[in-house]
């Protein structure tokens, strides 16, 4: 575990939002008083998990059971298909970072994508090569070697906030980027969670971003945000393109706001009974992914 910076304001001016500990790791969550960003202080590292005997894809669904996690990436799909639909190209070449199963990158292929794909964990790698036909590199992303690639659509959907770096890792993403590449991001939304407090703060992730959170980050490492999409609760979706690198002009606000989401979540979630209408197909497809 490393004790960090906020990675946007790079100081150490926090509030303590959560403490807790699972299976031996002391999980310390804070929010950064300038910015309202929310992350774990000290960030927990793939070591760190290790250790704990337990991978991040298994603090995120237990034993691996793939029909009923493909079911659930393919709604995400459905999510996901209209902000990629019009910037996607068929022949482009497309680098899809966390694939998982690959039932994003076996989809983009199937249409005509040139996909290469990368995935740390080693049974859903083989999964995604076994069913869908793909080239998985199955290295953690800082770890792999493009050359001199570059890529026409970059796809990381619920990964960044696994990452005990981001800024690194969108500044390593930028690398892989022409001047007319895509950056397809997906993340939790901190202003709107689908789970309960306590879950929420997990050792499978490291940040909890709200949209101007991410937007700023992206700023900084050298992104310009072209669109964004945001559910009414669960999660976000950003379309960014390469820009020169800029420091954000952070709203002082957004640090306020930021806890008074979570302040509400904290006893709304169970006064609404949030956990028993988030698991309803209807009111899932009619509300909770219906954009803002």
């Amino acid at each position: 575990m490393q004790t960090i910076l906020c990675p946007l304001c790079e100081q150490d001016s926090t509030l303590l939002v959560n403490r807790r500990r699972e299976r031996d790791l002391p999980i310390t969550t804070v929010e950064c008083r300038q910015c309202g960003l929310v992350y774990h202080n000290p960030v927990i590292e793939d070591r760190d998990r290790q250790a704990a005997a337990i991978s991040s894809r298994q603090w995120h669904t237990g034993a691996m059971d793939n029909t009923r996690q493909l079911a659930k990436l393919e709604k995400r799909w459905h999510l996901q298909w209209p902000l990629i639909q019009p910037v996607f190209e068929t022949g482009g070449s497309v680098l899809e970072i966390g694939c998982g199963l690959g039932l994003v990158s076996g989809k983009l292929k199937s249409l005509g994508a040139e996909v290469w794909a990368v995935e740390p964990d080693p049974d859903q790698a083989a999964y995604a090569r076994e069913n869908y036909g793909l080239e998985v590199v199955p290295l953690h992303f800082e770890d792999v070697s493009f050359g001199a690639q570059q890529f026409d659509l970059i796809l990381a959907s619920h990964v960044i906030e696994h990452f005990p770096d981001p800024l690194a890792f969108l500044r390593q993403v930028r690398t892989l980027a022409h001047p007319d590449t895509w950056l397809f991001l997906e993340t939790p939304n901190v202003l709107a969670p689908k789970v309960s407090y306590r879950r929420m703060f997990s050792p499978a992730h490291n940040f909890y971003f709200a949209p101007q959170t991410l937007g700023w980050l992206l700023a900084k490492a050298g992104w310009r945000q072209e669109n964004l999409r945001i559910f009414r609760r669960d999660s976000f979706q950003i379309l960014a393109r390469p820009a020169p690198p800029q420091q954000p002009a952070v709203d002082p606000d957004m640090a306020r706001q930021v806890m008074v989401a979570l302040n509400r979540h904290r006893y709304l979630y169970y006064l609404k009974l949030l956990f028993i209408w988030r698991k309803l197909p209807w009111w899932q497809k009619y509300w909770m992914y219906q954009p803002r």
